[in-house]
């Protein structure tokens, strides 16, 4: 198994690193091929540059005014690129493709110097009133200015040879041209004081259209002389060479491709024979072992004695039989830690059914004796309001309200516990919540209570849907904040206030509680809901109405939190969420106004 991990390793290293040298090889082809079809753009973009100045700058009375052109900023531009392409190539490529370029560069050469030379030529003919062509038409104006009396028809059958020889291209009109010009001078020469200047102006004359004529010759009469002809020749012969070069170019491009296809093919079909190879060792020296091993295991639990009798007959490998004895062993105390767990279990299940019997016991206990508890309350208030009633001893005054402040505090901690017992025990009952009526009735049940009369309550519904939840649990919230808002206001502020927001959306309601009553402490804000956690050590309650406050909120999955800032006031953050689940064809729309009562 090692060995073939090793061997398969090792393949796909040697594998890598021939796809490298294959790829690395395969991209040094193909930026061949592309720089030499750069390069053979740039040379073919070089002649249409060429071709472009002969065609245009060689009647552009600036450039031979100047002797410059843009034309030969691009060539130099486009030379550079083709040097340079060249230099790449010679760099990366082989014999072959040295050789061809090599060819190529020659010709380049020589066409380069071709085109230095017809450049010049064509500057030194000139244009209009610029070089040869120039001067020469300078002298031929002298000639036709009457001072000179010089026979006008003579002088126009020149000019008319002239013409028809830059047009046509015919030497016949050069050798009509200085007939008729040699004949005119023999006759001024005749008398030559009188006739200097025109003699001077005629000679002149022919003298640089002779040297014209020459020029054309040079750059060439008919499309297949001159240099002109010698420039499309080596255009043409650079486009063969560079066709022949690209063509052997693309051969060795798609050789290195057909090169890499059979190597990568070679290697796909050697990995496809490893492959099956080694998943038949594989099935024979593992797969097979492990799957009688598995029935083995499998009817370990039926017949023990049954397997190892297999075992021997089948002469498994000394490893299978030492994981066999060793799958026994762990299923047997398996087997003893599954007893001990059933045990374990059944008693669980015994003390689990007798704890929830105990809780449901201790739930109703609870609740029926907070029931009976406070009715003797109300009967020994009921009386002690007789006896101060009846009493004319003043001293025993401030002992009854002491009496009745104790029995109210006991009274209070029995609702407190009413209210956690409900809250544990009854299930969550859906209806629609009326805040307004709810907290009214809430502040009503509270209107005895001392200083609630000097409080100010500012209450605003924002109902935009309606809110279903558990009116009970809800009447418990509102309960104990109420209470506590009454119980800790600052009555000696000018201004002592309740202030309730309630907002209803689709999804939830959001409750804001605020006073300004005496506030809580920094330090007590994190352990406020904490069960008989009392921040105010004059406090007169029992600790159990925030815990009870926040266990309800809780039971409705609901969120809240608190700010405090002792002397300024105390508000909650309580978010509802709404559980109101539509009944079939009944829809309930419920946008009002918001609602306030003060």
């Amino acid at each position: 198994m090692l060995f073939g991990f090793l061997f398969l390793t090792l393949l796909i290293i040697c594998v890598a690193i021939v796809s490298l040298f294959i790829l690395n090889k395969t991209k040094r082809i193909a930026a061949i091929h592309g720089q030499i079809s750069q390069l053979e753009i740039a040379t073919l973009s070089l002649i249409k540059t060429d071709n472009d100045f002969f065609d245009l700058e060689t009647i552009n009375s600036h450039y031979f005014e100047t002797h410059k052109s843009s034309f030969f900023e691009q060539r130099d531009s486009i030379k550079i690129k083709v040097h340079t392409g060249m230099d790449y190539i010679y760099s990366e490529s082989r014999n072959g493709v040295i050789e061809s370029l090599l060819s190529i560069d020659s010709v380049f050469t020589i066409y380069d110097k071709k085109f230095q030379q017809l450049e010049g030529l064509f500057f030194k003919r000139g244009f209009k009133n610029y070089g040869l062509e120039g001067k020469m038409r300078f002298h031929a104006h002298k000639l036709e200015e009457n001072q000179f009396k010089m026979n006008m028809l003579s002088v126009l059958s020149l000019r008319r040879n002239e013409k028809d020889f830059f047009l046509r291209h015919e030497m016949e009109y050069t050798f009509s041209l200085n007939t008729l010009a040699n004949s005119l001078l023999t006759e001024l020469r005749k008398q030559p004081f009188k006739n200097q200047a025109a003699i001077y102006h005629l000679g002149e004359y022919q003298r640089l259209f002779n040297e014209l004529t020459d020029i054309h010759i040079q750059i060439g009469l008919g499309s297949n002389d001159g240099l002109r002809n010698e420039l499309n020749r080596l255009s043409n012969e650079l486009t063969r060479k560079y066709f022949a070069l690209s063509a052997y170019s693309y051969e060795a491009s798609n050789e290195a491709q057909k090169k890499a296809q059979i190597f990568y093919l070679s290697i796909v079909i050697g990995a496809i024979i490893f492959s099956v190879l080694s998943g038949y060792w594989i099935s024979k020296k593992l797969s097979s072992p492990i799957a009688r091993l598995s029935n083995i295991m499998n009817s370990v639990t039926v017949d023990k004695k049954k397997v190892k009798m297999d075992l021997e007959l089948n002469n498994a490998a000394e490893e299978i039989n030492t994981l066999t004895s060793a799958f026994i062993h762990l299923l047997d105390k398996t087997n003893k830690h599954v007893k001990k767990t059933k045990l374990k279990s059944r008693l669980l299940r015994k003390k689990n059914r007798d704890l929830k019997k105990l809780n449901a016991e201790l739930d109703r206990f609870i609740y029926s004796t907070a029931h009976d508890l406070r009715s003797p309350l109300s009967s020994l208030l009921g009386l002690l309001n007789i006896i101060r009633f009846e009493n004319k001893q003043e001293e025993l005054i401030p002992y009854f309200s002491m009496m009745q402040g104790s029995i109210l505090r006991l009274d209070d901690f029995i609702g407190q516990i009413v209210g956690y017992s409900k809250n544990k025990r009854l299930e969550i009952v859906t209806e629609k919540i009326d805040f307004l009526t709810l907290i009214a009735e809430v502040f009503d049940s509270h209107r005895f209570v001392e200083g609630a009369d000097k409080i100010d309550r500012f209450v605003e519904i924002d109902d935009k849907s309606p809110l279903y939840s558990d009116r009970v649990r809800i009447t418990i919230l509102f309960n104990n904040l109420i209470s506590n808002a009454i119980r800790y206001a600052d009555l000696s502020k000018t201004n002592p206030h309740i202030k309730i927001l309630v907002s209803v959306e689709p999804n939830e309601a959001v409750i804001e509680f605020s006073d300004n009553g005496i506030g809580i402490e920094e330090e007590h804000i994190d352990k406020v809901f904490n069960m008989f956690y009392r921040a105010n050590v004059a406090s007169k309650g029992s600790g159990l109405g925030l815990y009870i406050f926040k266990e309800t909120i809780s039971k409705l999955n609901g969120l809240v939190s608190i700010e405090s800032t002792l002397t300024v006031g105390t508000k909650y953050f309580i978010r509802l969420p709404n559980q109101y689940i539509k009944q079939p064809f009944q829809t309930e729309i419920a946008l009002m106004a918001p609602t306030s009562l003060n």
